[in-house]
């Protein structure tokens, strides 16, 4: 196998890498589309001189108008017995240069007979001869430039000879008719030398990529060959038993969990001489039943070592059906217990910047409430929501919108006293609460105005984003509390409703929560009935991301809906969706959602689209008679249900778990898969996933960003990757925005990828030129 693996690789090195040797591949392929398209241009053109003639022979004589057409056959003939020839020469020939030229030379001579078209048949008396002229050859550029746009020279040695003759009468004829129509060659001649330009650029950027393509499934062969020589030598420990509980053999990896000698190790019978039951009922299991698990700590039996370790046990069957023995899989997860531990830990604290979130400022501030409620004293909480955050996060990227949150939250934490809270509460929103004032309300009233503009001049100042100097300003909102019997959700959303009224004024700018402020709920209410009508009035649209396997092929997308309002403009998703949610708006916007994904989906194929994905919310989810509708979509559109991805939070868990899989399996049963979106910023513990049938799991993008800064979030990847592999679980790793984090996923078994490092969001239109483009490609390769 070593010999073999080292075969391959000389044959990967062996093959051309260089800048000269991609260049000739790169004319090689461009020559090939030349000749391939050849046919069409020709019979367009042979067809269109008939025209002409016909057009022509009222006025002109009839043996010249034969002549020019014979040449033209002429012509017309050669080239495509120039292509006839081309096609059955040896591959290797046809990579002679001088092909090039020979087609150069059949298109040059094209262009110069229709260019002597447009000197000799010039008239100005007859203006129907006229514009037949200008018509047909108008129509033989512009069509030229469509199949000669491969070779970036070819499409001006066909046009200019072809159209200038007709421009230099147009001059000569000083009449200003004559010289409007000129102008308007010239024009046209521009724009037809701008769209070849750019064709060549995207036929050329598409053989590139097929040629990368051709390259990387090379080096895959080597890593095939390459994982086959490591198997053994896996950091998951392997072991082999027969069917009565004998150890019949095992890797080295398996040796270090168990702290054992392979001597000692082979012929232990699992079933008698083990000290832990729990491990012995699982290995029973699996060969009375076909599986077993353990999780636990473990003691071995020969060196006493004490091993947290995870054991995936399967039984293995002769052909007949009969059980002969099992094999282990054994992960040693001490680091991994303690990634897990960090995932709870980050149910507390924001990832990005460690900063308290929503959930422990919920917490904090309840019990503030009971002890200020009992002391008399009152407490301040001030709602920050920076200005023009998203279009920086839109404009600069997501890398530069988490720097940017970052750096807020450091001012926050420096600015504010030690007793004082800042927690983010989800996306560019923050809250500060200083939990114990003075009992004067009027005058912790006047002092609260100081302290946010204190805020606000300290969050003002420009922030260095790797090199650029950006402003931004926070919108701030205040209210103290407790006014009344008022709870946590009630003092947030007063603070809310101040800040929202803080926006109105413009940028930067504090406002006070009063009672009688009512401005924020009719803001709510005016949007979700301006969102009813966009549903109504077809102003909502898809935006769709690629998802991309390891090839980097684009085996998919996921389905983002935006709103462009007629007066707002865009409209952030995190503010409509989060009031579509509010109601049961929800349920129309993604029901209609999914009728558009299934519409596309029947309309692509699946070898150009393969699947779908599309995000489900939680009261969508819950919603009696969702499998059925579901059903009924992908039925009305005629589409194989396996083609969609429903992605879910984990918070369908929230209502409880057996509802949760029950719906799950409802789905399972119809074919469509199930990915859990965000995963490990929720409310669900790796625990859960034994019972939930998912497809795949999709690392949340909080955990991607930090991965070549972060040990532990490098950690918590692993270990998901490590988990969803053995559960037999695909990760689509989301959020990925440079090649260290992609080549760092990569090597740890991840194969889906999305992120800003391969596409950003894009219309409909624009994804599916990509994906037909991906077609074009493929369909090269197979001609190749």
């Amino acid at each position: 196998m070593a010999l073999a693996l080292q075969d391959e690789q000389r044959e990967l090195d062996a093959a051309p890498s260089t800048d000269v040797s991609r260049r000739r591949q790169l004319t090689h392929e461009q020559v090939l589309l030349l000749y391939e398209r050849l046919w069409q241009p020709v019979l367009a053109s042979v067809l269109a001189a008939c025209l002409l003639v016909g057009a022509m022979w009222p006025i002109m004589p009839p043996s010249y108008l034969l002549g020019w057409l014979g040449a033209l056959l002429v012509v017309s003939g050669g080239r495509l017995w120039l292509a006839w020839y081309f096609h059955r020469q040896p591959a290797k020939r046809r990579r002679q240069r001088r092909w090039l030229y020979r087609f150069a030379w059949g298109t040059g001579i094209a262009g110069g007979l229709w260019g002597v078209a447009g000197l000799t048949m010039f008239t100005m008396e007859h203006h129907g001869q006229l514009a037949a002229l200008a018509i047909v050859l108008t129509g033989i550029a512009a069509g030229g430039v469509t199949t000669l746009s491969p070779v970036a020279w070819m499409a001006p040695l066909f046009v200019l000879p072809t159209m200038l003759p007709l421009l230099v009468q147009m001059l000569l004829q000083n009449t200003s008719l004559a010289l409007l129509l000129a102008a308007m060659i010239v024009l046209f001649l521009g724009l037809v030398l701008i769209i070849n330009r750019r064709l060549h650029r995207t036929i050329s950027d598409n053989i590139a990529l097929r040629l990368l393509v051709s390259s990387r499934e090379r080096q895959l062969r080597v890593s095939e060959a390459r994982y086959r020589a490591i198997f053994r030598h896996t950091p998951l420990g392997v072991m082999h038993f027969d069917r009565e509980g004998r150890v019949v053999d095992c890797n080295e990896k398996c040796l270090d969990i168990l702290g054992n000698s392979r001597q000692r190790l082979l012929g232990m019978n699992l079933l008698t001489q083990l000290n832990d039951e729990r491990v012995a009922g699982a290995i029973r299991d699996a060969l009375e039943s076909g599986t077993g698990y353990f999780e636990g700590t473990y003691r071995t039996v020969v060196s006493g070592k004490q091993t947290p370790l995870r054991a995936f046990y399967s039984a293995l069957r002769n052909e007949a059906g009969e059980v002969v023995g099992g094999v282990a899989v054994i992960e040693d997860f001490t680091e991994r217990k303690l990634a897990e531990e960090t995932i709870h830990r980050q149910a507390y604290f924001d990832p990005l910047t460690e900063l308290p979130n929503r959930r422990m400022l919920i917490e904090t501030l309840a019990s503030t409430i009971r002890d200020r409620r009992d002391d008399g004293r009152v407490g301040l909480v001030m709602f920050l929501d920076l200005d023009r955050f998203k279009i920086i996060n839109d404009t600069l990227g997501h890398a530069v919108g988490d720097e940017l949150l970052r750096q807020v939250s450091k001012r926050l934490l420096l600015s504010l006293d030690k007793d004082a809270m800042a927690a983010r509460l989800s996306g560019d929103e923050f809250v500060v609460m200083m939990p114990a004032l003075s009992s004067d309300r009027q005058a912790e009233l006047s002092r609260a105005e100081h302290r946010a503009e204190r805020l606000l001049s300290t969050l003002r100042r420009a922030y260095d984003l790797g090199g650029q100097h950006i402003s931004v300003t926070p919108s701030i909102g205040y209210t103290l509390f407790p006014l009344g019997d008022e709870d946590v959700g009630d003092v947030l959303r007063h603070a809310d409703t101040a800040m929202y009224q803080a926006k109105l004024k413009g940028r930067a700018q504090i406002c006070g929560y009063e009672p009688s402020m009512q401005t924020q709920m009719s803001w709510r209410l005016e949007m979700e009935q301006a969102l009813r009508l966009a549903l109504a009035e077809d102003q909502l649209s898809i935006a769709f991301q690629p998802q991309l396997d390891e090839n980097e092929h684009v085996i998919g997308g996921e389905a983002l809906m935006r709103w462009h309002h007629p007066r707002h403009g865009w409209v952030s998703p995190e503010v409509f969706i989060a009031i579509a949610e509010e109601s049961d708006l929800i349920v129309e916007l993604e029901t209609w959602m999914l009728d558009r994904c299934c519409g596309l989906l029947s309309r692509l194929p699946v070898e150009i689209l393969p699947r779908l994905s599309v995000n489900i919310s939680v009261r969508h989810f819950t919603q009696p008679g969702f499998v059925e509708g579901l059903t009924w979509v992908t039925g009305a559109h005629g589409i194989d249900p396996t083609r969609l991805v429903v992605e879910l939070t984990e918070s369908i868990m929230i209502d409880g778990l057996e509802d949760a899989v029950e719906r799950m399996q409802a789905l399972k049963q119809l074919g469509v898969h199930l990915a859990l979106d965000d995963f490990g910023t929720g409310f669900s513990s790796l625990s859960y996933l034994k019972s939930l049938p998912l497809d795949e799991l999709k690392i949340d993008r909080s955990f991607v960003s930090n991965l070549d800064t972060d040990g532990s979030d490098a950690a918590i990847v692993e270990t998901v990757l490590a988990m969803a592999q053995h559960l037999g679980i695909d990760v689509v790793a989301e959020g990925v925005e440079n090649e260290a984090q992609h080549e760092f996923l990569r090597t740890r078994g991840c194969r889906l990828f999305q992120g800003y490092h391969f596409y950003r969001p894009m219309p409909g239109e624009a994804f599916e030129a990509l994906l037909a483009g991906r077609e074009v490609e493929q369909a090269g390769q197979d001609r190749a």
